[in-house]
This record gives C-alpha cells, structure tokens and sequence, in this order.
C-alpha cells in the first residue's frame, strides 16, 4: 500500500484585536476531503483527495495532479482554544481564532 504524499500549502495567519485568522489555499479539495485537529495549541490540518472519474469515464490525459496536503500550526497563548471555527470556501480555508477575553483590550473607565 502506497502511503499518502502531502504538501504544504500555501497559508497566512493574521492577528487583528478581537483574535487571529489563518487563511490557507487548498485548491481542489472539497469539504469533506479536509480534516482539521486541536491538540493542545497545535491546529493541524490534512487534506484527503478522493477525486474519482465519473461512472463510464476513462482518464486519457492530466494537466494537473490531485494533491494532498498537510499543515501544523501552534497557537499563540492568547488564543483561546475554545473560540474556533472554520470555513472552506472556493479552494480557501478561513480558520477564525479568537483571543481569551482577559488578554483582549479593553477601555478602563476612570471614576
């Protein structure tokens, strides 16, 4: 059994006052082919292409190869783990972290 071969996709991960946003490209890949995991503070992510000619279709020829890609993230310790979600829209996974509310900042009123 051959053993899967991954890639690092490409990825940029942002920091605004609220939390963080990781964005990765994942081009080919559908929603149920993608696999995101939390251990900890390490966000890890794998991809399963499971791409397959249409019934009564034989591939001929291929521009393109399907790939399978892979990534590992730590979080910083502001990030709060609980505050997680993720989107996979149009090839791009958005992951939205948000930060633990005792380190966000916050306007003091003075009396």
């Amino acid at each position: 059994m051959e053993e899967a071969k991954y890639e690092t996709p490409a990825a940029s991960f942002t920091e605004n006052p609220e939390g963080y946003t990781l964005k990765v490209q994942l081009p080919g890949i559908a929603k149920g082919e993608a696999e995101l995991h939390l251990d900890g503070k390490t966000l890890t992510l794998k991809t399963h292409s499971k791409y397959q000619n249409p019934a009564g279709f034989t591939q001929v020829a291929a521009e393109f190869a399907r790939t399978n890609y892979a990534l590992s993230a730590e979080l910083p310790e502001m990030a709060d783990a609980k505050a997680l979600s993720a989107n996979l829209e149009n090839g791009v996974l958005t992951v939205s972290i948000g930060k633990k509310p005792e380190t966000q900042a916050r306007k003091i009123e003075i009396c």
